[in-house]
């Protein structure tokens, strides 16, 4: 594969091309010598009659970088590798070679700034809006933005491999239209599971739209080294409305521009112990007198008495079809053990509920009569009795199955039985399907 983007440093002088190789005086070429790599740059001794070099990179067993040049100096961080590499460097002139040099090294990375797409880390993907929280927008940052956070625990949900713990500053890239005038809208950040800091938005920039303005707020938050879940979400009170509407286009997150070897990532596990989708975070889905589905998000906000994951409790699973849709996108093509947090108490002589499971690629829409019996659905075992507002993670667990990419993933009520409050699913990696 070649690259345009090679610095060609130090050339092999044309003299040694023309003097150096010919058919009566060159066969094997001598070995190759001084290889070094500093600040970057990946230098060697030149060999008497070589015409150019053959340069093979492989990172992990696997090649990424192969190409044959006339010069004895790289700009390796130019070729755009990381981490631990494994260089074999072969001289040539037109009838001989040398024997291939091996040299490994390590090529660190600068921690300086990560970007979250608000909407690749949409968990809650409709409230039941004809165009979704997901919104296509060419003037937004990367094509696409985040609306409709209506409801208390609506947001984005993040799972985050940092190379540093540290305290953080974090942009939040939004659009906000004052619709009261005496509340601003804010959004919580909670990390790991505990509230850290809040964004205040402010400027009255006008909706994400045909006009797309966004203005830039900044919090500060401190993560761990190693994995991190970051949620940003709106929170508030019945009382007043839940507070005022934002929409995210994206996170900035500001490294501390000191180097890392991203290998050293692999210390801390290639992936999260298992993934946390938070009840509030999904879209919830109840069906309503007129037989529309829609989402509209009760949640329960956690007291003294009564302590959530995320701070929030998802309730009123009553009826048939109630439930929450989580949309999640798989890395891989994969098997996950799912298991639920809940929490049930008696309600007027109820039976114990049997939440089911229903996964598809695409979302299930919101309109009258959908038959959810179409789908492949997992059934759980009838709940024991928590206690309401007592969430506790469910004994049973099942497997599915998740495609690369979108998965929609439904916790429901599909009979007649007894009521449920949730708290979170998690899902955890089993293995890749290949």
């Amino acid at each position: 594969m070649k690259k345009a983007n090679v610095f060609l440093l130090s050339l092999v002088p044309l003299v040694a091309f023309l003097a150096g190789c010919n058919k009566s005086t060159f066969k094997k070429l001598g070995d190759i010598e001084g290889i070094n790599y500093e600040d970057g740059i990946l230098s060697f001794n030149p060999v008497k009659g070589a015409t150019e070099y053959e340069f093979v990179f492989s990172h992990k067993q696997v090649e990424v970088y192969k190409d044959r040049l006339n010069v004895t100096s790289l700009d390796v961080e130019s070729l755009g590798l990381a981490g631990n590499i494994d260089l074999v460097i072969t001289a040539y002139c037109k009838n001989g070679r040398s024997n291939p040099a091996e040299f490994q090294f390590a090529v660190l990375s600068t921690y300086d700034e990560v970007i979250f797409e608000a909407e690749n880390y949409l968990y809650n993907f409709g409230t039941g809006k004809s165009d979704s929280n997901f919104r296509n927008n060419p003037l937004a940052h990367n094509g696409a933005y985040v609306g409709g956070l209506d409801d208390a625990g609506h947001g984005i949900y993040i799972d985050y491999l940092s190379p540093f713990e540290g305290d953080f500053e974090v942009e939040s890239y939004y659009c906000w239209h004052q619709t009261s005038s005496t509340t601003k809208a804010h959004h919580d950040i909670w990390v790991n599971g505990a509230y850290q800091a809040g964004f205040e938005y402010t400027e009255d920039t006008g909706w994400g739209g045909a006009t797309f303005n966004p203005a830039m707020t900044t919090a500060t938050i401190h993560l761990n080294r190693g994995w991190n879940t970051i949620s940003v979400m709106k929170n508030g009170v019945e009382a007043n409305n839940w507070g005022d509407y934002a929409e995210i286009d994206y996170l900035r997150l500001i490294g501390n521009n000191e180097k890392y070897n991203v290998d050293d990532l692999d210390t801390y596990g290639e992936r999260p112990a298992y993934y946390r989708l938070e009840a509030e975070m999904g879209s919830p889905r109840k069906k309503f007198p007129s037989g529309l589905y829609q989402c509209k998000n009760p949640c329960i906000v956690e007291d003294n008495d009564h302590k959530y994951s995320n701070g929030f409790l998802m309730g009123n699973v009553e009826n048939k079809y109630d439930g929450v849709e989580w949309h999640f996108n798989s890395p891989v093509h994969a098997k996950y053990t799912i298991q639920i947090s809940y929490a049930s108490g008696l309600f007027d002589g109820s039976r114990q509920a049997r939440p089911t499971f229903i996964v598809t690629p695409a979302a299930i829409g919101l309109q009258k009569n959908i038959d959810f019996l179409d789908y492949e659905m997992q059934q759980m075992d009838a709940l024991p009795y928590t206690g309401w507002n007592v969430p506790t993670v469910a004994e049973q667990t099942f497997e599915i199955e998740l495609i690369q990419g979108d998965n929609f993933i439904y916790c429901l009520l599909m009979d007649n039985s007894g009521f449920f409050q949730i708290d979170y699913c998690d899902l955890t990696f089993v293995e890749e399907i290949i």
